[in-house]
């Protein structure tokens, strides 16, 4: 085998055995015992496997090579009076190794609700672009295969400098942390999650599994949820004889909606009933540029009746669709 080969032969069985891992992520608890997760990663799916946290108790990133039992572990650890240190202690001396590596392989940030932190970078781990970790009281930020430092500097600045609820912070730090750069390979999956004191549906479980636009496709995500949520608020409001509170939290709804018809035609509803015709058709009209179907659907029902003579209203009616195409031949059912 002449050397060139021989040469060629070792780069490419390099470039096999060394991982190309790409992930930042932030594990935050704040003053009300709320904890949570924002991670992106150029891998499938971190939703599934990265983040970790518990109300009350502390939130835990495992990364790199991600070992799955460091999330429930490294949180019962934290709820039975374990520091993070200690726990991170215990979860490292535990570690036997796995068919994705040991240690070495492992990356983890974990915090708990009484403001503390610790992290660990495996040898292998930090041997990737640029690696590193570091923690302020109930944070901890951590990332391998960044562009550089600046990454976690500008979660660090960005999750001090933003207030409101924790999981708007954790996402103004992974926004910062991809707007300084991000992963050097780019992103493809993105995750946060935040689990309240609350409970219920004050939780956030938001998952961007493949994306390559995930970071910014996540912040949508959260923006609709928030927009979900006002639209709620309203119902509630208006129904509670609060007509003035209900406006504002429509008006909040419709502004955060980024696009997404259901609460358009939840707005148009709530118009509606509360006899403000005008507001209805413009809802609509809104939701027919984004979906005549469903504009259809909601124009068919006998609370709209009223506006099925409105020049406008019925000129969206008599529009004709594009015929909705049969599935393949063979198709499951519910698969198109």
């Amino acid at each position: 085998m002449s050397m060139s080969i021989r040469c060629c032969a070792a780069w490419l069985l390099a470039a096999v055995c060394v991982p190309a891992h790409a992930t930042f992520s932030i594990a935050a608890c704040d003053a009300g015992g709320d904890c949570g997760v924002a991670v992106a990663t150029h891998n499938l799916a971190v939703g599934a496997s990265v983040p970790w946290a518990r109300a009350g108790v502390g939130a835990l990133a495992s990364q790199f090579e991600t070992r799955l039992a460091h999330g429930p572990r490294g949180l019962d650890l934290l709820a039975s009076g374990r520091s993070p240190a200690q726990a991170l202690r215990t979860l490292l001396d535990e570690d036997a190794g796995d068919e994705d590596g040991g240690i070495a392989e492992r990356q983890v940030g974990l915090v708990d609700a009484r403001g503390r932190n610790a992290q660990y970078t495996g040898a292998t781990a930090a041997r990737s672009h640029w690696a590193g970790a570091s923690g302020d009281g109930g944070t901890s930020v951590q990332g391998n295969g960044l562009v550089g430092p600046e990454v976690l500097e500008a979660m660090h600045v960005a999750f001090a400098a933003t207030e409101g609820p924790l999981a708007g912070r954790l996402l103004a730090a992974l926004d910062a942390g991809q707007l300084a750069g991000g992963q050097r390979g780019g992103q493809l999956s993105a995750a946060l999650l935040v689990r309240t004191r609350a409970g219920g549906w004050n939780d956030v479980d938001l998952r961007v599994d493949a994306d390559v636009d995930a970071v910014a496709r996540l912040g949508r995500l959260y923006r609709m949820r928030l927009s979900r949520s006002a639209v709620a608020r309203a119902e509630r409001l208006y129904a509670a004889g609060h007509a003035d509170a209900g406006r504002r939290a429509v008006s909040e709804a419709l502004a955060l909606a980024d696009g997404w018809d259901r609460t358009w035609a939840r707005a148009a509803r709530l118009a509606m009933r509360e006899g403000d015709t005008a507001l209805a058709r413009d809802c609509l009209g809104v939701l027919h540029g984004l979906n005549p179907t469903l504009a259809g659907i909601e124009l068919g029902a006998p609370l709209f009746a009223p506006l099925r003579d409105d020049p406008l209203v019925a000129s969206w009616r008599q529009r004709k669709e594009p015929p909705i195409e049969p599935p393949p031949a063979g198709t499951p059912p519910g698969i198109r």
